[in-house]
């Protein structure tokens, strides 16, 4: 059977009259040039003025083409984008055979960063008239993307020091083979003197980079340093902790697109949450959102400052809990009508704390209780002296527990050590009692079952004879033992064994006459249950096509603006190529030309 046939290289071939033929109509480079050139370069921001000396420069808009062709098609290095526009056919079209230097386009990535951000937020714009998003909830979730920065070039101050310790400690190891290498012969496959200079002074650089780090850190009163690029910070990844950056997102609904994305310096994701829906309610030019995300956006100040803004901040409350409670010390106060209508976060606190709640806040997953409580609690200490009752924590603030001496009393036990009877696998305490065995050792944390231990919790409690150090009074004998001394009186007349008492205070249990009350408001809000079982659907998607399909999870660039215009870039990839999988390529044309 014969195989499939190529042509003759030596054929005469006809090709095309036009590059114009050398791309279908269905192409979605088409739809990337068309959205392109309706962009206003110079508004954005991009360095657009034409040189008027020497060789001319590149049009920005033919290096957004290629930037964002490389991104849909998982293309990011500036040298391989520079060898497809030399022989990708899509790209000779596109960029009408300009073929730009390898330095000249990772210069614009890095020049134009604030600009490209702003080509992101115009196609979101675009999106967002044509009615592909959604008004009324979006994701936020955040990711961390791996910096440029080495991990031998990541500091910490609590381990910076143990690291010189170590250092240092290799050095005078080096140095004491040098000076032995001086006194004794050369043995064959020995370190030589060369050899162990090199080392030497290896670890003479490493250790004045420590000490430099460690000024630094002193100096500025951060707890962690990144030499390469100091706006990253070290991160919990999936990798382990990598000298990252902490990317939020956040994805409407609807379509599943980005609307909205920051880069941030913050290891975790507690205090993203209401900048995460300001952000995606400026992109779809709304004045209230629902924002959906997992329990890393849990803080409670968040939640109530979006709330109090008007909008729906949906994230799982506490464990065991179905709403997110927060309490405030009732203060009686006039509330009027402007204060309940107020859009100020102090005046509507001040409505709350007042009782009445306010208008915006009156919804139905949103509920107020007025409560009665004791300042200090029932269980109380009365001080002798003034008479004053205090809490725990107050009493032991002014020294109410003292440390003294135990005074051991001892009991005449029938005999002075502890009897183990081997086949019946019992034991007989000094006082008579039958001990039963309680499981075996653990010394190490591990279970050794050549000890075995021995108590009886109800003879224990009725004995006042106190034979163990142990607080269950668990005896203990390894294979083979019988006997075993009782050892606790020879530590107490050492003075080891002491209690702490109370002298000044007294416990006492308070009633409700006795007790000083106050009243306190508790806001209850109840999130969306099936909102927050279908968020990992909306949110995750976008994560995984970007960080596997892209290849984003480790960037090219250093600093925050740098990197917000190369993540930039991706999301914009994915929004671009998802609206074409929604409309197809002649509907997203005549989107971006209406």
């Amino acid at each position: 059977m014969g195989y499939i046939q190529g042509a003759d290289r030596n054929q005469v071939i006809l090709l095309p009259d036009t590059l114009d033929e050398y791309v279908n109509e269905d192409n979605e480079v088409r739809a990337i040039d068309a959205f392109i050139d309706c962009l206003d370069v110079c508004a954005m921001g991009f360095k657009a003025e034409p040189a008027r000396e020497g060789r001319p420069g590149y049009d920005p808009r033919d290096m957004l083409k290629l930037y964002m062709y490389g991104y849909i098609n998982h293309i990011r290095s500036s040298r391989r984008l520079q060898k497809e526009a030399s022989r990708n056919v899509e790209l000779i079209w596109l960029l009408k055979k300009v073929v730009p230097d390898f330095r000249c386009i990772a210069d614009f990535r890095k020049d134009n960063a604030k600009a490209i951000k702003e080509v992101f937020k115009a196609f979101v714009s675009l999106c967002n008239g044509a009615g592909l998003l959604s008004h009324e909830s979006v994701v936020i979730d955040g990711s961390k993307f791996r910096a440029v920065n080495a991990d031998n070039k990541s500091y910490v101050s609590s381990n910076v020091q143990k690291v010189l310790i170590d250092v240092e400690e290799k050095i005078n190891q080096y140095m004491k083979e040098l000076d032995e290498i001086d006194t004794t012969e050369t043995v064959p496959g020995a370190l030589t003197k060369e050899n162990i200079n090199g080392v030497l002074d290896y670890l003479e650089r490493r250790k004045k980079q420590l000490r430099d780090a460690l000024a630094e850190m002193e100096a500025s009163g951060e707890n962690q340093m990144c030499t390469t690029d100091p706006e990253c910070r070290l991160m919990k990844t999936r990798d382990g902790i990598r000298p990252s950056f902490n990317v939020q997102t956040a994805v409407e609904s609807e379509n599943h697109l980005i609307v909205h994305y920051e880069v941030t310096s913050d290891c975790v994701d507690w205090n993203q949450f209401e900048n995460g829906i300001n952000g995606a309610k400026a992109a779809l030019g709304v004045e209230n959102l629902e924002g959906i995300a997992d329990r890393g956006y849990g803080n409670s100040d968040e939640v109530l400052s979006c709330l109090l803004n008007g909008d729906t901040p949906t994230t799982h409350p506490n464990k065991g809990e179905k709403c997110r409670t927060f309490r405030f010390q009732k203060v009686e106060a006039e509330v009027t009508d402007e204060m309940l209508a107020s859009k100020d976060k102090e005046t509507l606190l001040k409505c709350i704390c007042a009782g009445v709640l306010p208008e915006v806040l009156r919804r139905d997953d949103v509920e107020m209780e007025i409560y009665r409580r004791r300042e200090i609690g029932s269980s109380v200490y009365l001080n002798k002296e003034t008479g004053e009752y205090v809490s725990h924590a107050e009493m032991k603030a002014m020294g109410g527990l003292e440390t003294e001496k135990v005074d051991v009393q001892r009991n005449p036990p029938l005999q002075p050590y502890f009897e183990r009877d081997i086949e019946k696998d019992i034991v007989i305490c000094p006082m008579g009692q039958t001990l039963f065995y309680a499981g075996p050792g653990q010394p190490n944390g591990q279970k050794d079952e050549s000890i075995r231990r021995y108590h009886r919790l109800s003879a224990c409690l009725k004995c006042q004879n106190k034979c163990t150090l142990g607080q269950r009074r668990i005896i203990s004998f390894k294979d083979g033992e019988t006997r075993k001394d009782e050892t606790f009186y020879d530590r107490a007349n050492e003075n080891k064994i002491t209690k702490k008492v109370n002298h000044q205070f007294k416990a006492v249990t308070l009633s409700e006459e006795q007790s000083t009350w106050a009243e306190w408001v508790i806001v209850r809000f109840y999130p969306n249950q099936q909102h927050l079982r279908t968020r990992n659907t909306i949110v995750e998607h976008p994560y995984g096509t970007v960080k596997r399909w892209h290849g984003a999870s480790y960037l090219l660039t250093k600093g925050k603006v740098k990197v917000a215009a190369e993540t930039g870039l991706s999301f914009l990839a994915y929004n671009f190529r998802r609206v074409i999988n929604l409309l197809g390529v002649s509907k997203t044309i005549s989107l971006i030309q209406a």
